[in-house]
Order: structure tokens, then C-alpha cells, then sequence
């Protein structure tokens, strides 16, 4: 079983020519004998796109690959609610579900949030929302939660999928970044950039892995492009494209497909 992921494609912020992309991503998992094709979020700032965009490559690979998607926090800003996304809202939809892909070893998916904790008690919960309404993304994202309590409904979701795994082992997508080792702090003033690290995940989500039967943990939401990293039996890896846009250059070349390529995670079981 050989299974591809990737993070972060930003179709419509990187100006990608979607169906030509499409089309040569699909004819790239085929030659490459991939089964199983998982996109860890943030393909459009539209969830209905981010559907939209795997169901028609569904169509194009037919029954050769299976896709699935979760949604990051682009994709969850606009077409979509809170509660459509913690619902079964289609089939290629991989939040809070499995797949078994061998008879020991099962993936698993969800979307992941954050809580903060990557700054520690260094800013006040009123300071990071004040910078998260002015500047992030997220503030397009309407919940009946706080982002503590999202974040603590998504880790119940997969302790308890992992406890439902027995002692298979598990491989975990999720968009967040799940350790502080991935962390670049902005000290001497720099708070706009630091407080970003706010929204990026939280060190809980690799404690709960860390301490489970996980093998694999793949995910996206920072453009940084880390090395994999070996934590006991867990090897964390990070999917994302990241953007090419005028104002942000996180390409080391300028063609799509080139970076799609090279940051694509391809693991065997």
C-alpha cells in the first residue's frame, strides 16, 4: 500500500492553473503506483472548492487511486460551517475517520487546531485575539467555540480514534503543526510575528502521539519545510507547498508541480 500526502497547495493564492495541476498530479500518483492520496488541507480559501477539487480528481483516477482531503484553516473560511465540518459532509471528507491499510496499521484523519501554547504565558488571550482579528486568516472563521475548546473537541476525537485502534499501529494526518521543535520564536520586539506562533497548533497534539502506537504523523500549515523528524517509534513529517505569490517567496524553484513534487510525503506499508 502506498500512500502519497500533501499540504498547503494554495491553488488560487499561488494562481495555479488548476486543472492543468490537476491532470498532471493525477498522472504523477498513477506512474508512481500510489493507492491512496491524501491532501492534509489548505487547497483554497472555499471549502467548496477544496471539495470540488478532489472530487474531480476522483473522477479522473477512477478506482487506480483513492483520494481523501481534511480541511485546514483556509479551507474552512468560507462555503462551509462549524458544523458541516465536524460532520460526514462527503465521502472524500477524512475528518475523525479512518482507513485500514494493512490489517495492522491504520490511518487517521483530523483537522487539528490550536490552543496557544506554542507562546506559553507570554501573551494574553485578549492580545492574541486582537492580532488574530487584525491579521490572520482565521478571523474569516465563524465557531460556537472558543479556539481552546475546538482544539480540545479535535484531541478527544483522536485519543479516542486511537484507542479504537487497539494496538494497531497508526499513521496520523492532521493540518497543525503538532511540536514546538518546529517552533521559531520572534523575540526583541518582533510580537506580530511571534504571536503568530499562537495559531499554528500546540505541543499536545505530539504528546498524545508520542505516547500512542503512532508510527507516522503528517502535517502541514507551516511553510518552513522542516526535515522529517524521529521521535521514539514516530516519524513527524511536514507536506506543505507554501506560497509563490508577490508579496511571499517560500519556493526554492518557480514552477508548482517542481515544489509539489518535492515536498510530496510518499510513505509504504
Amino acid at each position: 500500500m502506498k500512500v502519497a500526502f500533501s499540504s498547503d497547495n494554495h491553488f488560487d493564492l499561488n494562481k495555479i492553473d488548476v486543472k492543468r495541476a490537476m491532470h498532471i498530479q493525477a498522472l504523477y500518483l498513477l506512474n508512481h503506483d500510489i493507492n491512496l492520496y491524501v491532501i492534509a488541507g489548505d487547497l483554497f480559501n472555499d471549502f467548496n472548492k477544496s471539495l470540488a477539487f478532489a472530487r474531480d480528481m476522483q473522477d479522473v483516477l477512477g478506482d487506480k487511486v483513492m483520494i481523501r482531503f481534511i480541511a485546514g484553516n483556509h479551507d474552512m473560511g468560507n462555503g462551509v460551517t462549524y458544523d458541516e465540518l465536524e460532520s460526514d459532509i462527503d465521502p472524500l471528507y477524512f475528518h475523525n475517520k479512518f482507513i485500514d491499510l494493512t490489517p495492522n496499521v491504520r490511518l487517521i484523519g483530523n483537522n487539528g487546531w490550536y490552543n496557544y501554547d506554542f507562546v506559553g504565558d507570554d501573551y494574553t488571550e485578549a492580545q492574541i485575539q486582537s492580532f488574530k482579528k487584525a491579521f490572520w486568516y482565521d478571523r474569516r472563521i465563524k465557531q460556537p467555540v472558543s479556539d481552546k475548546e475546538r482544539f480540545n473537541r479535535n484531541m478527544a476525537q483522536i485519543r479516542s480514534q486511537l484507542d479504537k485502534a487497539d494496538h494497531k499501529q497508526t499513521v496520523v494526518v492532521s493540518h497543525f503543526v503538532p511540536r514546538i521543535d518546529y517552533i521559531k520564536r520572534f523575540p526583541n520586539g518582533l510580537s506580530r510575528l511571534d504571536m503568530a506562533n499562537a495559531l499554528l497548533g500546540s505541543e499536545q497534539l505530539g504528546q498524545i502521539l508520542d505516547h500512542s502506537y503512532t508510527i507516522d504523523t503528517i502535517t502541514g500549515h507551516l511553510h518552513l519545510h522542516p526535515a522529517p523528524l524521529k521521535v521514539g517509534n514516530n516519524t513527524y513529517y511536514n507536506a506543505a507547498v507554501g506560497y509563490n505569490t508577490a508579496r511571499v517567496h517560500e519556493w526554492a524553484s518557480d514552477d508548482f508541480i517542481t515544489e509539489w513534487q518535492n515536498h510530496l510525503i510518499t510513505l509504504e506499508f
